[in-house]
């Protein structure tokens, strides 16, 4: 079941968010998308397994962060979560924007499954526990047919 993050959600998706981030958000953050954000979660058998948080900008939109617990990984969840999170976009947006670590192919072969596509890379983005840094790819999904032929 996919529903709207709630108060109540942030201890469960914080703690996915340490299993997977070096550099994780706080509860606080979590605490604060709750209100702020389109921030949505996943259940399986009545258990928080996974979020999207998706920040809507005037006619945009940005997925700010996104996470399926390990243990959950590799069943389509993360591919439904994010479909159906941007479906319930409410500014109806005509492009969706993410950055996504270089190195994370499981998430770029999620995005571009969903439409998004990579537009550019942001040199020394993400920090990395050593202390080195990873570059971002910029990635953008066409929410219009006619928006999408600019992209092509």
């Amino acid at each position: 079941m996919i529903r709207l993050m709630q108060t109540s959600d942030v201890e469960a998706v914080s703690h996915i968010e340490q299993k997977v981030q070096s550099h994780p958000w706080t509860k606080n953050q979590f605490a604060e998308a709750v209100t702020t954000y389109q921030s949505t979660v996943i259940e399986q058998d009545e258990k928080v397994v996974g979020f999207c948080i998706l920040q809507p900008v005037l006619d945009e939109a940005n997925l700010l962060l996104m996470a399926i617990d390990p243990s959950q990984q590799g069943r389509g969840l993360g591919y439904q979560l994010l479909e159906e999170s941007i479906q319930l976009l409410k500014n109806n947006p005509v492009q969706i924007f993410l950055e996504v670590r270089v190195s994370n192919t499981p998430a770029i072969k999620l995005y571009e499954k969903v439409g998004f596509h990579q537009i550019d890379l942001r040199k020394n983005y993400y920090p990395n526990p050593d202390g080195s840094r990873e570059h971002a790819i910029i990635m953008v999904k066409a929410c219009t047919d006619d928006f999408a032929s600019l992209f092509k």
